[in-house]
Parts: C-alpha cells; sequence; structure tokens
C-alpha cells in the first residue's frame, strides 16, 4: 500500500494550507501534536516558551495556536492575555491541553479567552474535530485517509488492472475512483476488506466526476455510508487511527 496521507476535503478542498503554532516545553508532547497536525495536512510550527511563541507570531500571524496549560516562563492564560492585546492577533483561536481538566480549569481557561481546552493524551480523532471546528470553514468530524484499497460496489469487484480502487476513507464514507461513477442519490451496497476483516455497507453517491475533474483529475464518485453497522464502523476508525499514528507513540501525559 502506498504511503498514507491524509486529506481534510475533496472536491471543497482549500489550497491554502492553514499554519497552527504548537507551544509547550513538554518535547514528546510536543513532536506527537507537531506530526499529528502535519499528518492532517497542516504547516506547523512549534515554540517551548510564551516569548517564543510570541516571536513566531509577529513573524507570521497562525490560523492556530495549541499550548499546553504549564507552558514554561509564562503560562497559556498569559500567552492567551498577551495574543489578545494586539488587534491581529485577538482573533487567533487558542486550544489550550492539560493533563488534569476540571470544569473549574476549563472555565478559568475559556474566561482567559481559550477556544476550548483538550485533556492529554489528546485522542487523534479529538484533536482532528477540534482542530477543524476552530478553524476550517466547513468542519468535518471524521478523520480522511488516502488509500488504495479494493472494494466490492454494487456486488462488483472494481477493475483494478484500469486503476480503480477506494482512493480516501472515513469511517463513514470513501472516494472511489471508477471510469463509470453511478448518478448522484444512487444507492448500492459496498463491501471491502480491512485488516483481514470484512466491511459492509449501504452507499450513497454523494456526488460525482468525470474525467478531469475531482481530487486526482479521474472519474469516481464520493460516497456516503447511510447504514453501517457499529462494529464495522469502529473497525474503520480504528484502523484510520492506527494508520495516521503509523510509527508514532504516544506520550505519557
Amino acid at each position: 500500500m502506498p504511503e498514507m496521507k491524509t486529506r481534510g476535503s475533496d472536491r471543497e478542498a482549500n489550497s491554502d494550507v492553514k499554519y497552527v503554532l504548537v507551544v509547550g516545553n513538554d518535547a514528546d508532547n510536543l513532536v506527537y501534536t507537531s506530526i499529528l497536525l502535519q499528518r492532517f495536512n497542516y504547516q506547523i510550527c512549534s515554540a517551548f516558551t510564551v516569548d517564543e511563541a510570541l516571536d513566531l507570531v509577529d513573524v507570521t500571524v497562525p490560523s492556530l495556536v495549541i499550548t499546553d496549560l504549564k507552558t514554561s516562563v509564562l503560562g497559556a492564560p498569559q500567552l492567551i492575555e498577551r495574543l489578545k492585546q494586539k488587534p491581529e492577533t485577538a482573533r487567533i483561536p487558542v486550544i489550550a491541553k492539560t493533563e488534569h481538566l476540571s470544569p473549574e480549569l476549563e472555565r478559568k481557561c475559556l474566561d482567559a479567552g481559550a477556544w476550548c481546552c483538550l485533556k492529554k493524551p489528546v485522542d487523534p480523532e479529538d484533536l482532528y474535530r477540534t482542530v477543524q471546528a476552530a478553524i476550517e470553514a466547513t468542519p468535518r468530524e471524521r478523520i480522511r485517509i488516502e488509500t488504495r484499497l479494493s472494494v466490492m460496489v454494487n456486488n462488483r469487484p472494481l477493475d483494478e488492472s484500469a486503476g480503480e480502487y477506494a482512493t480516501v476513507l472515513s469511517s463513514r464514507g470513501m472516494y472511489v475512483e471508477t471510469r463509470n461513477p453511478f448518478p448522484v442519490k444512487t444507492r448500492f451496497p459496498v463491501r471491502l476488506k480491512i485488516d483481514e476483516q470484512e466491511v459492509n455497507a449501504e452507499a450513497k453517491v454523494i456526488y460525482s466526476h468525470k474525467e478531469g475533474e475531482g481530487p486526482s483529475g479521474r472519474p469516481g464518485m464520493g460516497l456516503f455510508f447511510v447504514e453501517i453497522s457499529k462494529e464495522d464502523e469502529q473497525h474503520l476508525k480504528q484502523y484510520i487511527v492506527g494508520q495516521v499514528t503509523r510509527g508514532m507513540k504516544q506520550p505519557k501525559p
């Protein structure tokens, strides 16, 4: 299988890669969060202290700041306060991470101006969903990855010799490259095998591309799983998160 890439969107994809600043003095957590964000197709810059972060913000204003509450020299509330003081940085959403997230601590962060708080260790799906909600015009709830999977469509296998595969996958849908895409709103069964486990779903075509259109310029169709068992959906989620975090070790809080 080719190297996995995450995909933030398909035909609505924004060509402008958003820049996220990650702040924290725990190197393991800093690297882990930064790599995850890179695999979500965000441009990353990191800083160990609030002063370093503010110096970087002076050079390029990020779309988002993610910081640990226990950032060295000054804490996250001070970083948020400093950002709010300048008109050019006042609207930057800030996500604060902490090991011990209590209602009182969360309220304190929100009162300081944080967009939200996340509990460490951060779950990849929670991070993806939160970042999407914070800075994307059309946020997605589910991670999508680029892949290359054989799939049965309407009880027939795709023609792999012609390059027909499922090339984008989420836990509730996929993009299928095929020379014969079905019309929008068509429903049919799909079946694919993930890590030796068969996944079955009832899919509906939500958009269709001709030659020269779509994410790859090849004909195909975007499918949404209108019916899928909880077990199969969970299996897809585990597979996708496993692909996203491949080669990474979850850091200690």
